[in-house]
């Protein structure tokens, strides 16, 4: 046994038929309000729970123990004795650091297995395509050296862009004062958010949902040079007209040869708000 399993966070909201068609294993955050802890999953978090606690004024997103990590990897020690997990960015959230701790207690136990925890330096869809780009290298066989140096090659490559309502929910993380007082600089605004190499930084400020999507298609334009395929992924929360029409927009200006549209997942909702949508993207093979 040779294989090479790939696993992420339930964060890179991956759609359901490209988990299960290259058998991605997904780790679901984690969230605790008042001592109880929740899994990023819509059992644990139907919407009448994420609703209520986006009114919340403090959330805990404190990353699982290591011990959680070791115990996913042992799981899939009886599949693969190799295992590629891309976590999060770590600027923003501890994973990493738990994660690769998980890894050494698994290689402890179990000498044969080879744990490469890799920061996808981003999150949603553009931590999507980068483990979506190491299982589709494992699927064809490729070594832990390879798969990596692929996930690598569009690490290097991906963008992300967001439109929100309002940032006031992000703001209880702590993470994104400097983005928050930002965007609250103007009244009835909607702030676009870039995400790329573990920054988030402000793009503008707009008055519109329509103008937000003319925003993102305006950003992808001068990001791309047309020279490779273009890979997008739309994503949104509780706004899948908006996402089709930003989907028909992206599709009709660059022609992509691989377009998702795709939710965030019950904790991103909860950390950010219903009012979402982004894209992420890449060029590449």
């Amino acid at each position: 046994m040779n294989k090479v399993a790939v696993v992420t966070d339930s964060v890179a909201s991956l759609p359901q038929e490209v988990v299960d068609e290259y058998d991605i294993h997904i780790i679901p955050v984690r969230l605790t309000i008042e001592s109880k802890v929740y899994r990023d999953t819509d059992e644990d978090l139907p919407p009448e729970v994420v609703h209520r606690f986006q009114r919340l004024p403090r959330i805990d997103t404190t990353p699982w123990p290591p011990q959680f990590y070791f115990q996913e990897y042992e799981k899939l020690s009886h599949k693969a004795n190799n295992i590629v997990h891309v976590v999060c960015f770590s600027q923003f959230t501890a994973t990493i650091s738990l994660a690769k701790a998980g890894a050494k207690m698994a290689q402890e136990a179990m000498p044969h297995l080879k744990v490469e925890v890799f920061d996808s330096a981003t999150a949603a869809m553009a931590q999507g395509f980068i483990a979506l780009t190491a299982a589709r290298a494992a699927a064809k066989g490729k070594s832990m050296s390879e798969i990596i140096e692929a996930a690598d090659a569009v690490k290097s490559k991906v963008n992300s862009f967001f439109a929100f309502d309002t940032l006031s929910h992000l703001a209880r993380t702590g993470r994104i004062n400097r983005l928050a007082s930002w965007a609250s600089s103007l009244l009835s605004v909607k702030p676009i958010i870039g995400l790329s190499q573990g920054k988030a930084y402000p793009v503008a400020l707009v008055r519109s949902k329509r103008k937000g999507m003319e925003g993102i298609v305006k950003r992808v334009q001068e990001h791309i040079d047309g020279e490779e395929s273009l890979h997008v992924a739309v994503m949104e929360a509780e706004q899948p007209g908006e996402a089709r029409e930003l989907a028909n927009m992206l599709k009709e200006r660059f022609q992509p040869a691989e377009l998702y549209i795709t939710q965030f997942t019950p904790v991103m909702q909860i950390v950010a708000g219903s009012g979402i949508i982004g894209v992420a993207f890449y060029e590449g093979e």
